[in-house]
């Protein structure tokens, strides 16, 4: 029998997420700052707004409970955002519990959703409630704590007593400051039974509230997640678009996390995330270039599973970014510049107007949000990657050259629709059965649109 996915309400389903670090979103670095910009995302389209966490944070200076990846920042900054203090406060850094509940409520005036981050796995060695319940943490025989790979206290899930602290922490944010789920930290090193706990107590008290599952485990998308983490995915399409490896292996690696997942499991489809603008030697923005990024994000739009965009891609931003760098400790890392002359730039323009319509594509047309997906062959199959998407008696089509030269390309089938209905950049169509890609080009066509329920998409 075929197991099946829980799914997810239509507002996760057919939007896309925004995910955003307060210290890399702008050169201000607070909550207040990103509550400013949210009609500006929300006139681009997005509807899903995901906060990395913003809890009060373990400014201990002693550096055997840093990171490695917190030292080799070299900012020099003892905050790391998932080290927690305390889950009930926010930390001075962003702002206040006030101002994440303004930002929540304009989020929700605005036709938005807003996602908190959870960091249950581990915690600060001088986490308050360590100080009053020292056995919610694994310990030595010594009574010392036991560190997990990042050198913090991990949390000791056999103890009933920390789930009900931590299940209180959730029923909190959505009951008394009306937040609309949470994705969920490393979730794969917590128990599953505790996170499908956690989802019926939050879904008691909002039925469409989501959790985002940070982790690879297809089976927590049966009981207790929404969706996925599709780490595989976004490795892949790095290799791909950076390293110049085949164009086959992203269509490889959809088969495998397709056999692997339940059916309807939905993944989270992304390239910059706060962990890769931190770890990887530059920004994809500028590895890839403009037009590589424009086809990234369209690529993401376009295939099953739910997109996720990260601070500054939806203004072409090139900033160099770090999790650990903020205001206080800037080391050599810049935040993203959203100052109306910046924004003003071609570049930034260019790609807010891709955004604003792949957001407008994806919420009008359920092809994109429930359409199966069947890859399509070609003959330049280390360049090129083509796929269908099928809903009902409708069609889309997909497909774009990886290389950054141009490409001459015959597809298997031959797309039935019309430029006129089409999202295209670099591509013609010179004869029937060809396609010529320019460097990074891609076309999105469909076969019609669905009678009226879309926001019009220009060439």
């Amino acid at each position: 029998m075929i197991q099946k996915a829980l799914g997810a309400p239509e507002w996760f389903r057919k939007g896309a997420v925004y995910q955003i670090n307060p210290r890399t979103f702008s050169r201000e670095g607070t909550i207040r700052a990103i509550t400013k910009e949210l009609p500006y995302l929300a006139d681009l389209g997005f509807r899903t707004i995901y906060l990395c966490p913003i809890f009060e944070e373990d400014a201990s200076e002693n550096r055997e409970n840093w990171s490695t990846r917190q030292k080799a920042s070299e900012t020099g900054n003892p905050k790391n955002p998932y080290r927690m203090k305390d889950y009930f406060r926010i930390d001075e850094e962003y702002g206040s519990m006030e101002d994440l509940m303004e930002c929540i409520r304009t989020c929700h005036a605005h036709g938005m959703r807003l996602l908190l981050d959870l960091v249950y796995l581990h915690i600060g060695p001088n986490a308050a409630i360590l100080a009053s319940h020292p056995e919610f943490a694994k310990q030595n025989a010594d009574g010392s704590f036991v560190n997990g790979k990042w050198n913090f206290p991990l949390l000791d899930f056999g103890h009933p007593g920390l789930r009900e602290y931590l299940w209180s922490n959730m029923v909190y944010y959505i009951a008394s400051l009306d937040a609309d789920g949470f994705r969920c930290d490393v979730g794969d090193g917590v128990p599953l039974d505790f996170w499908a706990e956690g989802r019926r107590r939050i879904t008691s008290v909002k039925p469409d509230a989501v959790l985002i599952n940070e982790g690879v485990n297809g089976d927590s998308l049966l009981t207790a997640f929404n969706a996925i983490y599709g780490f595989s995915w976004h490795s892949t399409l790095y290799d791909v678009m950076i390293g110049g490896k085949s164009a086959s292996l992203l269509r490889q690696d959809w088969e495998r996390t397709r056999r692997q997942f339940p059916a309807g499991g939905l993944i989270l489809r992304d390239m910059d995330n706060h962990d890769t603008v931190t770890d990887w030697p530059g920004r994809i923005e500028t590895m890839a270039g403009h037009a590589g990024m424009d086809l990234i994000l369209a690529l993401n739009y376009a295939i099953d599973g739910v997109p996720m965009v990260y601070t500054g891609n939806e203004i072409a931003d090139e900033a160099v970014l770090s999790m650990f760098a903020n205001r206080f400790h800037p080391g050599k890392f810049d935040a993203t510049d959203r100052s109306p002359a910046h924004k003003r730039e071609p570049a930034a323009e260019r790609r807010a107007a891709l955004v604003r319509q792949l957001n407008a594509l994806r919420r009008g047309d359920d092809i994109f949000s429930r359409g199966e997906v069947t890859w399509i062959d070609s003959d330049a199959p280390d360049a090129v990657i083509a796929f269908r998407r099928t809903l009902g008696e409708r069609h889309a089509w997909f497909a774009a050259n990886l290389r950054n030269e141009p490409v001459s390309v015959r597809i298997a089938e031959p797309f039935s629709g019309s430029f006129g209905n089409a999202l295209v950049s670099g591509a013609e169509m010179p004869a029937e059965d060809r396609l010529s890609f320019a460097p990074h080009g891609f076309i999105l066509i469909r076969d019609r649109e669905p009678d009226g329920k879309e926001e019009r998409i220009l060439p």
